[in-house]
C-alpha cells in the first residue's frame, strides 16, 4: 500500500490553491516556452513548484507532472515511473510504454529516443511535462545523458519545464548552445516589492502596514519562504 502511495505521489501534480499569481513570471514563461525546454533554478523555498503549478492553472495547460527523487538516479526506475506518468496523462492510450529491460542495455540511446518520441505522440497539443526537483539526480547518473536525448526530440507542441536548485548539468550544454533550452534563474525568481505585498495580503489574518511589509521584503531579499515566515511572525508579535 505504501509503495502504491509513493508511486501515485511521484506522478501527481501538487494542488496549488490560494496563492499569489506572479503575472510577471507567467509572462516570462510564455516567452521562454518558445523553446523546447525551460529550466527554472533557485534555492529551496524560492517558489519554483508553486510558480509552475499556478502557471499551469492560469494558462489551463494539460500536463504530465513527474516528481524527481534520488531513486530516479537508476535509469530503469525512471523509465518505469515515466511509463506510469504517461498512462495517467494519456489514459485513452491502452498500450503501455516499454520498460527498460536488460536486453536494451547496449542500446539505451535508441531506447530513450523511441520512448520519448512515443510519449510525446500520446500527449495532447500544448502539453507541458514538468520534472520537479531535478537536483535530486546524482551527478554521476546516466539519466542526465538519457534526458538530453529525450529533450532533443521534443516536438513543437510540447514543452518541458524543469525545476531544480541547481543550474543545468553539463550534459545539457548542447541544448543551451543550440538555443533549445531557456534558463530562468534566481535573479528572475526573486520577489519584487509588489509581489511581496501581494503574498503578505493573502495571509488573511495579516494586516501589516506598508512600512512593515517593506521591511520584511528587504530582510527576505526576494526569498518567498522567508517572506512568509517573517510575515507570520510579525503578525503574531502584534506588529502593525
Amino acid at each position: 500500500m505504501r509503495q502504491r502511495q509513493l508511486s501515485i505521489a511521484k506522478i501527481t501534480r501538487p494542488k496549488i490553491t490560494g496563492v499569489y499569481e506572479r503575472t510577471r513570471l507567467f509572462n516570462l514563461l510564455d516567452q521562454r516556452r518558445e523553446k523546447p525546454v525551460v529550466w527554472i533554478s533557485g534555492p529551496a523555498g524560492s517558489g519554483k513548484t508553486t510558480l509552475v503549478g499556478s502557471y499551469l492553472d492560469s494558462r489551463k495547460l494539460p500536463c504530465l507532472w513527474y516528481q524527481v527523487d534520488e531513486g530516479d538516479g537508476d535509469i530503469a526506475t525512471f523509465f518505469y515511473y515515466m511509463g506510469l506518468a504517461a498512462k495517467k496523462a494519456a489514459p485513452r492510450v491502452k498500450r503501455p510504454l516499454p520498460l527498460l529491460t536488460p536486453e536494451y542495455a547496449f542500446g539505451i540511446p535508441t531506447f530513450t529516443r523511441r520512448f520519448f518520441e512515443e510519449l510525446y505522440n500520446r500527449l495532447p497539443s500544448s502539453s507541458v511535462i514538468i520534472f520537479d526537483n531535478y537536483h535530486h539526480i546524482p551527478e554521476a547518473s546516466p539519466l542526465h545523458e538519457a534526458m538530453q536525448i529525450g529533450f532533443s526530440a521534443i516536438p513543437e507542441d510540447v514543452t518541458v519545464i524543469v525545476t531544480s536548485r541547481t543550474e543545468p548539468p553539463a550534459a545539457f550544454s548542447g541544448l543551451r548552445a543550440n538555443k533549445q533550452m531557456e534558463v530562468i534563474g534566481w535573479d528572475a525568481l526573486r520577489l519584487t516589492p509588489e509581489e511581496s505585498r501581494g503574498i503578505v495580503q493573502l495571509e488573511k489574518d495579516q494586516r501589516l502596514s506598508t512600512e512593515a511589509v517593506t521591511a520584511i521584503h528587504e530582510k527576505a531579499r526576494g526569498w518567498a519562504a522567508g517572506l512568509i515566515l517573517m510575515a507570520k511572525g510579525s503578525g503574531r508579535s502584534g506588529e502593525r
